[in-house]
């Protein structure tokens, strides 16, 4: 934890702060904090949430800090909570978060919203040299020379009552984050990197990335594309129903199936009950319970795929070819990220590279300032 001179906790100077509890958890305490919200038009935001046993994140505390007020809002009590997300979600109103994206899929299980306007504090650390995925913490030792305690990362946020020890951690993640993102905004601007930073955190702020679809969680498998496509259909059908199946009962996609049993089932393609069960990677009580289901996912696909009606590319990997062009593409992009003095992997990844050599359009390094920094040449070598 860091030292108290460096801690507003422990020195709230705004009256209206002194008149809210830290912890939120009446609703005349949370009409409070909205008024207070609604009068900065940037705020500091963070969620603490419980994934172990569920599809979807559920949210256990909302920290905010804006002025000189900061709180963790409870949503577990009984609370009205839907002004302050309106708050959070109206695109006229800035959020600064660090490591955006699970605190975005938490507010769309929970709201069916995400924030619209916000700038990442690691993403903008990325663009000035700093590790492409830096902690909070690290960042804030890096930047204002405050270390904070590591001691709350397991708890249960689903838990109540919450401690002291909890809600001062909890505080800890969105209390510092406005004076984080105006050294970093400053270091950004001077070298004309900001719009950068601005660009990569709206791309977060897009709700096709967090809002489940079923027809497209085959790709989450990344050898369907190189698969003959009748397996292909095969795979993109029980994908489906895994994923409809894992969001209907909330529970995590693997506990469903897992991906080494979905495959075999593809490429095996049993034609009866008595042959799923003989199956290696599929459970036997799933074998069982689910057998004649999976049949019957496969049957359809079988089906369709016979009649023509799933037209299906098989991708195929010219080994030689991406290697020869891998390494002069991986080199043009780790010397580009010296000049800039950022890590390779910030600019252009592996997974971009291989996209690129393979005609993909949509690669992260073929988009907005990428582009214009290394993307252009990278087609060239690629073409």
């Amino acid at each position: 934890m860091c030292e108290a001179q460096h801690d507003p906790l422990h020195s709230r100077p705004m009256p209206a702060q002194n008149e809210i509890p830290l912890l939120v958890e009446q609703q005349s305490d949370l009409d409070k904090v909205c008024q207070i919200v609604a009068q900065h038009q940037q705020i500091a935001v963070d969620t603490e949430f419980v994934r172990t046993n569920t599809y979807a994140p559920h949210l256990g505390l909302l920290q905010l800090t804006a002025g000189d007020l900061t709180v963790c809002v409870d949503p577990l009590a009984d609370v009205d909570m839907q002004e302050i997300w309106q708050l959070l979600f109206d695109p006229g109103r800035n959020s600064i978060l660090h490591s955006a994206k699970q605190d975005m899929e938490v507010m769309w299980f929970g709201e069916g919203d995400v924030i619209h306007n916000l700038i990442d504090t690691q993403v903008c650390a990325a663009l000035l040299g700093y590790p492409a995925q830096i902690g909070y913490a690290g960042l804030l030792a890096e930047l204002l020379d405050i270390e904070i305690a590591k001691s709350q990362t397991r708890t249960d946020w689903s838990r109540r009552p919450l401690t002291a020890a909890q809600l001062e951690y909890a505080a800890e993640d969105v209390i510092h984050l406005p004076e984080m993102l105006r050294l970093l905004e400053e270091r950004l601007r001077e070298q004309g990197r900001y719009e950068w930073a601005v660009e990569d955190s709206s791309a977060m702020c897009d709700i096709g990335l967090y809002k489940p679809q079923p027809t497209d969680a085959w790709q989450r498998i990344k050898s369907v594309p190189f698969l003959p496509p009748a397996q292909q259909a095969r795979a993109r059908a029980l994908a489906t129903w895994r994923e409809k199946r894992a969001v209907d009962s909330n529970k995590p996609r693997q506990w469903i199936i897992g991906d080494k049993a979905l495959l075999e089932l593809v490429t095996e393609n049993p034609a009866s009950e008595q042959a799923v069960q003989g199956l290696r990677e599929l459970p036997g009580g799933l074998a069982r319970s689910q057998g004649r289901k999976l049949l019957n996912v496969l049957g359809a696909a079988n089906d369709a795929f016979a009649k023509g009606d799933i037209q299906i590319d098989q991708q195929e990997i010219d080994i030689d070819r991406e290697k020869a062009l891998s390494k002069p593409m991986g080199k043009l992009v780790r010397a580009t990220a010296e000049k800039l003095g950022i890590a390779a992997e910030v600019l252009a990844s592996k997974r971009d590279i291989n996209a690129i050599i393979r005609g993909t359009n949509n690669a992260r390094a073929l988009q907005g300032w990428r582009r214009d920094i290394v993307g252009e040449e990278l087609l060239a070598l690629a073409n």
